[in-house]
């Protein structure tokens, strides 16, 4: 209201505007005030604005809660199916570079692969060792093995069997159905 406007002004104004509906405020036991009611007037098409993007971004948030729930099937499938219940020899017991030799020894690369017959020294594709039963870590058969103690001594005596294993022809062996790839 400027300093040329009076109360005559006002309700000439209000006598040429078109009638207004009359605006009930949320609460209705509350005393009103016309200059509040005018001003809930002028704020209800935002409000309601207000409340159908609350609503769109409160779906969105409830859609995108999804990604937080466990899958239906698991990640990591096996890649191997066998319909034998059995384990390698040394489950449960001590998987150290004896263990791995062993195994090596009786594996082979023309048979298919198996919980049996696998190379203890092959890795996946994520650089895992397999257990005592050739299952990589996120197979569906994988078992925790039982781990030697680990010392720069000891690994440096494991890194000279390495060495000597990597010259077996055996070792080299890809491509085969004992590899698992």
């Amino acid at each position: 209201i400027g300093p040329k406007t009076n109360a005559f002004h006002l309700r000439s104004f209000a006598a040429h505007s078109p009638p207004r509906k009359p605006i009930s405020l949320p609460y209705p036991n509350v005393p009103t005030h016309p200059t509040l009611t005018a001003l809930y007037a002028s704020c209800r098409p935002h409000i309601s604005f207000i409340m159908k993007f609350s609503g769109i971004v409160l779906a969105l948030c409830a859609v995108g809660a999804s990604a937080f729930m466990p899958q239906s099937t698991p990640r990591f499938m096996a890649t191997k199916l066998y319909s034998s219940n059995q384990y390698g020899k040394y489950d449960d017991q001590l998987w150290d570079i004896n263990a791995k030799k062993d195994v090596f020894a009786a594996w082979d690369p023309e048979k298919p692969r198996s919980e049996v017959n696998f190379n203890p020294f092959e890795r996946d594709d994520t650089g895992n060792a397999a257990d005592a039963s050739g299952y990589f870590p996120g197979e569906n058969r994988y078992k925790d093995p039982i781990r030697p103690d680990a010392s720069f001594a000891i690994m440096q005596e494991e890194a000279k069997i390495m060495a000597e294993l990597s010259e077996d022809p055996k070792f080299q062996t890809t491509g085969k159905p004992g590899n698992l790839k």
